[in-house]
């Protein structure tokens, strides 16, 4: 931490994104002596969960069982970090949207260009029973979830009213143009941060470490950011967004 976070604070960085494995006194230690804000990240079942002590490596939104499971894992987690100083929101899942993948006889015999709209209505309910269990832990501070790219914004919209944040993993290149954020404004109309954005140094062209490309890369990503924030002229409705990633683990 003390290595990492002057450099950080050196950059003007004030928010990280973190799973919610780190720490509350981590977490507060990173704010009272640098000053940066952490967002917690409960993956909530994305990459499997165990539920009834049974390890399920895809997990099935559907099942009751594993949705009592995932409700109680968000109330948790709230309460871990409810009086944490240095919070400063709570996110759920990771492009949870790209992880529709258990099968069931409630969806099987449905033509396959239906099964995944059907699989997200289940998720984005789960997201919302999550959020509002957050809710009701810690009520101060705001909630939402990490979504891969735009995808089901209609069903975000009906499904997802404790929705206060979206979070949007997005690598559409140098820049993400208007339509990015029009669409999410006419389609939702909430506020939306990046919650992975960038590119990493490796140059796949030249087959070497480039960090210029990279600087220029994540300068235009930026500038867009600024134009479209609030109180800029345009869409308004983009409050930050965290670069993937501090490591950068190409």
């Amino acid at each position: 931490i003390d290595t990492d976070m002057p450099m950080l604070k050196a950059m003007g960085v004030n928010t990280i994104r973190c799973f919610s494995t780190i720490p509350p006194e981590w977490v507060e230690y990173i704010y009272s002596k640098y000053g940066i804000y952490t967002i917690i990240n409960d993956l909530l079942g994305r990459y499997g969960c165990s539920v009834n002590g049974t390890w399920y490596p895809a997990t099935d939104y559907s099942d009751k069982h594993t949705r009592d499971t995932l409700i109680a894992q968000a109330t948790a987690t709230a309460e871990r970090y409810r009086g944490v100083h240095g919070v400063l929101m709570y996110m759920f899942g990771n492009e949870s949207n790209y992880g529709l993948v258990w099968s069931g006889s409630n969806i099987e015999n449905l033509p396959a260009g239906e099964q995944d709209t059907v699989k997200a209505g289940y998720l984005y309910s789960l997201l919302e029973d999550a959020m509002a269990a957050c809710k009701d832990t810690d009520p101060l501070r705001p909630v939402g979830f990490i979504n891969g790219d735009t995808q089901y914004l209609e069903l975000i919209k009906k499904l997802c009213p404790s929705l206060d944040i979206l979070g949007v993993n997005a690598y559409r290149g140098y820049k993400f143009y208007d339509s990015f954020y029009e669409n999410i404004a006419e389609e939702l109309d909430k506020p939306v941060i990046f919650t992975e954005s960038g590119a990493d140094a490796f140059n796949a062209v030249r087959k070497q470490e480039d960090q210029y490309a990279q600087m220029m890369y994540l300068r235009g990503q930026w500038q867009e950011i600024y134009e479209q924030a609030y109180g800029k002229g345009k869409s308004q409705n983009i409050l930050g967004g965290c670069v993937f990633e501090w490591i950068d683990e190409w």
